[in-house]
């Protein structure tokens, strides 16, 4: 069997980012087995949306030599070609070479310079392998194929300099509402459970995705996303999902959501947000499922 061994350590948004690149690499070796290492909730939901074929745990104790640079595990083999997210790799890759016929390749996971995340590992991708990158890097997905029925809204993210007050997204909430989006809820992650979410949102629909699978669920039927630059927002945009994303401290520039109908909000203050929000909902140019 021709393997190709594929690694990503990092975070759900940072990982999302790098699924076009993978995707434009599978079409190139479509007889390939492509084998993850990473967080397990992360690669089950890549096996999900055909980037990877099986993975394995970055914690199992199996990998400890691989990361040294001393042996690879049994369960690995002899891949025949890898692609690695690593800050400091080469010794996993001159390991790996050893027995590779395809190039073995170090990406450091966010590029020196000023550009788009997603665009830089596309890039460092084209760099070793015949691939071709579209244009749009949407396009490494498919369509989404079906409407949803409620919105959803995510107050939170991974560092609370991204995030509004809790007055905010209520607000946000209720205009929602008004323009039609009846059935709207909250969701609520990991960071949300010691900070605002229970005190502020008593009484409103909020959902606690029990994993990421759960989470990426949840999405898929949702009619709009609202959310700030976090892994969830990555998740929305790529499933298709109609999406605004907040970038109150971060650049869209760089860490823009991808996807087919994404919108991005770059406002520093919650009245400039949010005016922002309802021209966008009123604008005949960004039309939203509802």
């Amino acid at each position: 069997m021709k393997t190709f061994l594929i690694c990503h350590r990092g975070a759900l948004g940072d990982f999302i980012l790098t699924w076009p690149a993978i995707h434009c690499l599978r079409k190139i070796l479509p007889d390939y087995f492509f084998t993850g290492i990473g967080r397990p909730e992360y690669m089950r939901l890549a096996i999900n949306l055909g980037l990877l074929d099986s993975f394995i745990d970055l914690d199992s104790s199996k990998l400890l030599d691989l990361f040294n640079g001393k042996a690879i595990p049994p369960e690995i083999g002899h891949p025949n070609g890898a692609v690695l997210w690593l800050s400091s790799g080469q010794d996993v890759v001159n390991l790996l070479k050893k027995y590779a016929l395809l190039p073995v390749v170090s990406i450091a996971p966010f590029p020196a310079k000023r550009m788009h995340v997603a665009v830089y590992h596309c890039q460092s991708m084209q760099s070793h392998f015949p691939v071709n990158i579209p244009e749009n890097l949407s396009d490494c997905f498919p369509p989404r194929t079906k409407k949803g029925n409620y919105a959803l809204i995510h107050p939170g993210s991974g560092s609370p300099a991204k995030n509004y007050s809790p007055r905010f997204y209520l607000a946000l909430a209720y205009e929602l509402q008004r323009f039609g989006y009846k059935k709207t809820g909250f969701i609520a992650g990991p960071a949300e459970k010691t900070t605002f979410m229970h005190e502020n949102f008593t009484g409103k629909w909020v959902e606690w995705p029990e994993s990421v699978e759960s989470l990426a669920n949840l999405l898929a039927d949702a009619s709009l996303y609202i959310g700030n630059d976090s892994g969830a927002s990555h998740l929305a945009g790529i499933l298709g999902v109609p999406t605004i994303v907040f970038y109150k401290t971060t650049d869209p520039e760089v860490w823009g959501v991808l996807g087919r109908k994404v919108a991005h909000i770059k406002a520093g203050n919650e009245k400039s947000a949010l005016n922002k929000v309802l021209k966008l909902l009123s604008s005949k140019i960004y039309i939203l499922d509802n």
